[in-house]
């Protein structure tokens, strides 16, 4: 299994995970964390982040997991053969609700484990890896599942790491969002790791390291 975890993009450590990927160079990114804003600023992040990865050699394929609610086979011929999927931040409960509806959260589990791609994400991206989205809700509003896709919101993780992390630690803009954060994962004696933008946790088969 193949991960590559970041606070914010990816991080200092393009090279990294270049050489996680390897040759396979197509790649399935997802926005769906940001379903809860206006679509140009979506589109706009999405453009951004299409240059970013273009610029390290990617061939860059948006998928809207929105189009796959209910049609998980419809959304594995499209992931087929792509080497890395790419998740970016924003609120983590919406990207895990549309994970869910797509069968995404299911397919990555049977592709990560049979080292099929690289799974690689920032903020929201990794934090729905983890066990649970419990200490979450204080940095993203879980009501907006409801208020966006109409749906209860989901507080398991993926679970394919057995810590929780805690990005954007000690930045300005989120310094006391992660802090608290933080300060519940401590309180429910639930190991994790805070990570600052720029670093990046690599899981790499057995090694689990973070690179600063």
């Amino acid at each position: 299994m193949r991960l590559f975890l970041s606070s914010e993009n990816v991080g200092n450590h393009a090279g990294r995970l270049l050489s996680l990927v390897g040759g396979n160079k197509k790649l399935a990114y997802i926005p769906n964390a940001r379903d809860y804003g206006k679509k140009a600023d979506s589109d706009a992040k999405t453009e951004s982040h299409k240059e970013q990865f273009e610029a390290l050699g990617f061939e860059f394929i948006k998928i809207d997991l929105r189009d796959y609610f209910g049609k998980s086979a419809a959304l594995a011929k499209k992931i087929d053969g792509a080497g890395l999927v790419w998740v970016p931040g924003g609120n983590t409960f919406l990207l895990r609700r549309a994970m869910y509806d797509s069968g995404l959260d299911k397919l990555l589990v049977k592709l990560l484990r049979e080292d099929k791609l690289v799974y690689g994400g920032s903020s929201a991206g990794s934090i729905v890896m983890t066990p649970s989205l419990h200490g979450t809700e204080w940095s993203d509003d879980p009501d907006q599942v409801k208020a966006v896709y109409g749906k209860d919101k989901i507080w398991n993780g993926l679970g394919l790491v057995d810590f929780y992390i805690v990005p954007h630690y000690g930045s300005d803009w989120f310094a006391d969002k992660a802090r608290h954060m933080a300060i519940y994962l401590k309180k429910h004696q639930l190991p994790y790791k805070p990570i600052r933008d720029g670093q990046v946790i690599v899981v790499d088969g057995e090694k689990v390291e973070l690179l600063k």
